[in-house]
């Protein structure tokens, strides 16, 4: 009944507004097709809500080329690429280049002059709608759009909830899996649904619901790039939704600031896709710095695009977009949307530079370096418990 009292709130407010599976983000509503997912530039003004030991503070990277062989200076969190303005008045940052070329098997980007392909390239990924780079993902389980639909429903049961999650068997078997594992340490064996929906209780059913509806996106990949790094940008989208999780206000916020943070890679999965179906003699060369720093801030468009067509709330849908001062955003997106852009910083970090003790990290927040040692808990501890520890 959490997950769908949960899910219930966070909907309750978009079935008012517009059907779910054709919303599009705030930001990108009305745009032309050719700016569709890249929503205009707000000035580099900082945040100014307050959260709960929460700093995100501009990187002191810059555009400097730092190959991969070089270490990364450690230094204040790095803005999530999605609040990089297309036109890269906030730029993209070197430990965001590493991932970039690391995800797709180089060992450096380059700088050099632009490839002819490149225009045709970012014209045929700017103007996809949503349902066009669905298109190119496996479909999210029955399940999923079931539970939401249900949502909307008055006096649900617990039995509604486990008739719905029973039709599901891969679902089925990972709460069981989940529920009778070392972190919950239940007294007897839980052999039936029921019992491991109240074992589980609020947020690991989320978590394992939405961890088992998302994993396939990234999984289920044939072509040479999705397959290369489909499990990489998993890796690092799990983190960020755990981190954004334990860095959220309590409450239901929590629920969607972790479906906000780990549906954060699915546009550049989107990407891999379309370079995938493209004939080599389409593509360009893929290992120039300059088209890194475009397409990097952009996914973070397309992102948004995938999960409106989806049918997520709508908060979730704007946060991946939204820019600090940006007019007409509403608190709840912008303290969302700051949540997001802490934990990717402290995702990538920890994807990237895993084991660092606390002096490592700069001028983290205390909440930052929590939401670190979290993750190190939860992906290099030998426990590896099922669910990050409760901010």
């Amino acid at each position: 009944m959490a997950l769908l009292s949960t899910l219930k709130k966070l909907l309750s407010s978009d079935s008012r507004k517009s059907p779910a599976t054709t919303a599009a983000p705030s930001s990108l509503r009305g745009a032309p097709p050719s700016t569709v997912s890249a929503p205009p530039p707000a000035p580099s003004v900082a945040l100014s809500l307050t959260l709960p030991d929460i700093s995100v503070t501009p990187s002191t990277h810059g555009y400097d080329t730092v190959p991969a062989s070089r270490p990364i200076t450690l230094g204040p969190p790095e803005l999530y690429p999605g609040a990089a303005s297309p036109d890269m008045s906030q730029p993209v940052t070197a430990e965001w280049l590493q991932f970039s070329a690391r995800l797709f098997g180089l060992q450096r980007l380059k700088d050099s002059a632009p490839h002819p392909l490149e225009s045709a390239l970012l014209h045929r990924l700017q103007t996809r709608t949503g349902a066009q780079w669905s298109e190119l993902l496996p479909r999210l389980p029955a399940v999923l759009p079931q539970l939401m639909s249900l949502m909307r429903r008055e006096n649900l049961s617990s039995r509604a909830l486990v008739d719905v999650l029973s039709r599901d068997p891969s679902l089925v078997g990972e709460l069981m899996r989940v529920a009778n594992s070392a972190l919950y340490r239940p007294e007897r064996e839980i052999t039936d649904l029921a019992s491991a929906v109240l074992v589980l209780g609020h947020e690991g059913l989320n978590q394992v619901v939405m961890r088992v509806t998302m994993r396939p996106i990234y999984s289920q990949a044939q072509g040479r790039y999705s397959r290369q790094a489909g499990t990489l940008l998993w890796d690092l989208g799990e983190r960020a939704g755990l981190a954004a999780m334990r860095l959220a206000p309590p409450g239901d916020e929590r629920f969607a600031a972790y479906l906000a943070g780990l549906s954060s890679q699915v546009g550049l999965m989107g990407l891999l896709r379309v370079l995938d179906t493209l004939p080599v003699g389409q593509r360009p060369a893929l290992d120039r710095e300059g088209l890194h720093r475009q397409l990097v801030p952009l996914s973070a468009g397309w992102s948004s695009l995938i999960v409106a067509h989806w049918g997520f709330p709508s908060r979730v849908v704007d946060a991946l977009v939204a820019r600090p001062g940006q007019p007409g955003q509403s608190a709840e997106v912008a303290v969302l949307a700051q949540v997001v852009r802490a934990a990717g910083a402290v995702a990538l970090r920890h994807l990237m530079q895993p084991g660092l003790q606390a002096s490592q990290l700069g001028d983290w927040s205390l909440a930052q370096r929590r939401a670190y040692e979290a993750l190190e808990q939860r992906f290099n501890s030998d426990a590896a418990p099922d669910a990050i520890p409760a901010g």
